[in-house]
């Protein structure tokens, strides 16, 4: 137990990247005061992770673009029938330098669940998972951004949106 690694909690970060266009152009953003409880094990990577809960408040969405951030709280955050975003990580593996979450995401009032792999890479474990909006019962809200933004996205929205959250390791 020398060696075991944990992540560091303080350093925590979630993103995501959505797609537009025929070319599927990525358009990445976060949120701004994201709220993280982490598990009550902190001796593991596993621990720390496992029951790990991110609190969302999606009318705080950041794309590093006001015109963006204004289009995607108009369009479509605003049109939840419920509240925030909060994602539960279930069911975390633990190998050697990678391992699986599952992340339960409740948004819209509906709860799906998203598997995630993750890696660890120069001293960062990085997880990643896709989601498809549809699955949330936000065909409205989707519509409502497609056709706002038609002519930005060339025609085409992408109702999948890979989700990410990544942290520092600490030895």
């Amino acid at each position: 137990m020398a060696n075991a690694a944990t992540i560091d909690t303080t350093k925590a970060e979630t993103s995501w990247t959505a797609y537009k266009t025929a070319q599927k152009t990525a358009v990445s953003g976060t949120f701004k005061d994201i709220q993280y409880k982490f598990g009550k094990k902190q001796d593991s990577i596993a621990g720390a992770l496992e029951g790990a809960t991110a609190t969302i408040d999606p009318m705080k969405v950041d794309l590093h673009d006001d015109t963006k951030n204004k289009n995607v709280k108009d369009f479509f955050f605003s049109q939840f029938k419920k509240g925030g975003i909060k994602v539960t990580f279930k069911d975390v593996m633990e190998g050697k330098d990678q391992g699986t979450i599952l992340a339960i995401v409740r948004m819209n009032g509906k709860s799906v669940k998203v598997p995630m792999q993750y890696t660890i890479t120069d001293g960062k474990l990085t997880a990643q998972g896709v989601l498809d909006i549809m699955e949330f019962s936000l065909n409205d809200a989707f519509k409502k951004l497609a056709t706002g933004c038609h002519k930005l996205h060339e025609g085409l929205t992408w109702s999948q949106v890979g989700i990410s959250f990544s942290a520092p390791i600490k030895k």
